[in-house]
């Protein structure tokens, strides 16, 4: 069974929207995860913050961070142990007794980590519904994630995003329907 639905189409499509939209539309449903918002100023992006299910939020990406190379991506220093000081709790459902799990997103910048990465592959593995969105490209970790057999990974563009919230509506609600106790 496919318990996993993967996110993917080009950056600024719309995934993060409907990701949040399908968050919002949840509310009935324990849940946990988090979410990612650019940061503008004056009309340019300049970094990128975290944001829990429960309201916390961190930046973690910042074209001001003055980080080690191995930990930029692109013109942005990541600080992983931001990161992972505010997203790991939510990325164990047990701990909030979650039904569903929503990551945004399955990329460079956030699996810089390793705690990260361990984590987002457990709660895979685990018998809870995992929605989230993951880069179109992508070696090793992401490309292992895309090819597990209960991944279910849906395009996202700009033809079919409004269509898509509904059809996750009913997709979410019939996997919770038949979730394992």
């Amino acid at each position: 069974m496919q318990k996993n639905l993967l996110l993917t189409g080009h950056p600024g499509v719309g995934k993060t929207t409907l990701i949040v939209k399908m968050i919002g539309r949840s509310g009935q449903y324990p849940i946990t995860g988090f979410y990612t918002e650019e940061i503008r100023e004056q009309g340019e992006r300049v970094g990128f913050r975290a944001v829990t299910l429960n309201g916390s939020s961190a930046v973690f990406a910042h074209k001001d961070y003055h980080t080690d190379p191995r930990l930029r991506v692109g013109r942005y220093g990541i600080k992983p142990e931001v990161l992972e000081t505010l997203v790991l709790p939510h990325l164990q459902p047990a701990r909030k007794n979650a039904r569903i799990v929503f990551i945004d997103e399955i990329a460079k910048m956030e699996i810089l980590s390793e705690k990260i990465k361990e984590h987002i592959w457990a709660v895979l593995e685990s018998d809870i519904p995992v929605v989230a969105t993951i880069t179109m490209k992508g070696t090793g970790f992401v490309k292992h994630v895309k090819s597990r057999p209960d991944v279910k990974l849906i395009t996202v563009t700009e033809r079919n995003r409004d269509i898509l919230t509904a059809q996750l509506g009913r997709e979410i609600g019939s996997l919770l329907a038949h979730e394992l106790p």
